[in-house]
C-alpha cells in the first residue's frame, strides 16, 4: 500500500465489537526508510458524552523490542476512542534496520512521519514502559503535536535501575545467569555480551534473558520451567532480535544522557502537557519509584498508584485504571 495514500479517516476501520483482545493483520505498512506495520480504528458507542470527533491516541509500545498488541489498545477500545500505532524498529511486524541506525531520535521521527501520514496534526499519548519513555521524548521534542499523555510505569533510563534490575534477574537463579553472562554482570556486560555474541550464544542469552525476567514479573523464584519450554528455529531468531535491540538502547542509556533528561524535563514543565501517570504497586520491572519520581519532577501530572497490580497492559486492575484515565482526558477541556 502507498505510504502516503490515505488519512486516518479514510483508512481507519471499526474495533472488533466486544472483543478487545482481538488482533488482526496491520491497516496499512508506512515506507519511511523501511517499513513499519500500522494499525488504526475508529472509536464506536461506548466513547465518552462529549467527546464526538475526538482526537486520536497513538499508541507507543514497551521494550525496544516489545510490539503492539490488543493489551496495549485494550482501553482505547473499551472507552470507544479512536487510535493508531505501529510497531517499532525491529520489532513485531516492522522490517529490520541496522542497529547502527536507530537511536531514539529515529524512534520519534517514526512517530511524527506517521502522524503525518494520515493527517494527524495533533494527538494524545498512550505509551507503556519503554513506551513511556519514549513519550516523554516525542512530547517534548514536539509539545504542540500532543494534547495529553497518560504513561503506564514508565520507563526512567537510569543506569543504576537498569543495574538493579540485572540484580534481580541474577538473583532469581544465579548459576544459570552465570552461565549466560557471567556472575556479577550488569548493564554494560550483559548488552555486550548479547550484542557480540555467536548466534548459539545469542540464543541461550536470550532464553535466558526471557526466562528470568519471566519470573520477575510472575514473582517466581526461578524459571527453569521456562527453560524447558519449545521454540521453533524462527521464534529464537524473534527472540535474539528482541533481546538485541534491547541491548542495543540499554547499553547506550536509551539515548538519553543526563543533560538529554534534563533539557526534555524542562522543555515538558514549560509545555505543561496533561500527564497522568498509572504505576502498579507491585511492578517489578519498573518499580513504582520511577513514577513516584516523574510526579515529583512533574508536578502538574497527576499519579494513579494501583495496589496490587503489576506491570503489564494485560494486568485487568492496570487495564481499568487506564481506561478510567483515558476517558477523562478525552473529555473537552472546561
Amino acid at each position: 500500500m502507498p505510504s502516503h495514500s490515505q488519512s486516518f479517516e479514510q483508512l481507519a476501520a471499526q474495533p472488533p465489537q466486544g472483543q478487545a483482545g482481538f488482533w488482526s493483520q496491520p491497516s496499512m505498512r508506512l515506507d519511511c526508510g523501511g517499513h513499519l506495520a500500522v494499525w488504526c480504528e475508529h472509536g464506536v458507542g461506548t466513547a465518552p458524552p462529549g467527546t464526538g470527533g475526538a482526537l486520536p491516541w497513538l499508541v507507543l509500545h514497551g521494550g525496544p523490542g516489545g510490539g503492539l498488541s490488543a493489551a496495549h489498545v485494550a482501553p482505547l477500545r473499551l472507552a470507544g476512542l479512536p487510535w493508531f500505532g505501529f510497531d517499532q524498529r525491529n520489532s513485531g511486524l516492522s522490517e529490520d534496520l541496522d542497529l547502527s541506525q536507530l537511536d531514539l531520535q529515529r524512534f520519534i521521527d517514526d512517530a511524527l512521519e506517521l502522524a503525518d501520514a494520515l493527517q494527524i496534526p495533533r494527538f494524545h499519548l498512550l505509551g507503556g514502559s519503554w513506551g513511556g519513555t519514549l513519550a516523554l521524548a516525542l512530547a517534548a521534542y514536539r509539545p504542540e503535536r500532543v494534547c495529553s499523555m497518560v504513561l503506564r510505569a514508565p520507563f526512567v533510563p537510569s543506569m543504576p535501575r537498569v543495574n538493579a534490575f540485572f540484580e534481580a534477574l541474577e538473583h532469581l537463579d544465579p548459576d544459570r545467569f552465570a552461565n549466560a553472562f557471567t556472575a556479577g554482570a550488569r548493564t554494560l556486560q550483559v548488552c555486550d555480551a548479547m550484542l557480540n555474541a555467536s548466534p548459539e550464544q545469542a540464543i541461550t542469552m536470550a532464553r535466558c534473558w526471557r526466562d528470568l525476567e519471566l519470573a520477575l514479573l510472575a514473582g517466581r523464584s526461578a524459571a527453569h520451567p521456562q527453560s524447558k519450554v519449545f521454540l521453533s528455529d524462527v521464534q529464537e531468531l524473534m527472540l535474539v532480535r528482541k533481546y538485541r535491540l534491547q541491548a542495543w538502547f540499554l547499553l547506550h542509556e536509551c539515548f538519553v544522557s543526563g543533560n538529554d533528561w534534563n533539557s526534555m524535563l524542562l522543555q515538558l514543565q514549560q509545555a505543561r502537557i496533561p500527564t497522568s501517570l498509572v504505576q502498579g504497586s507491585e511492578d517489578r520491572i519498573c518499580p513504582p519509584g520511577g513514577a513516584q519520581m516523574l510526579a515529583e519532577i512533574m508536578p502538574w501530572a497527576d499519579l494513579v498508584e494501583v495496589q496490587g497490580a503489576g506491570h503489564l497492559p494485560d494486568d485487568p486492575l492496570i487495564r481499568d485504571a487506564v481506561l478510567g484515565v483515558v476517558k477523562r482526558h478525552a473529555l473537552p477541556a472546561q
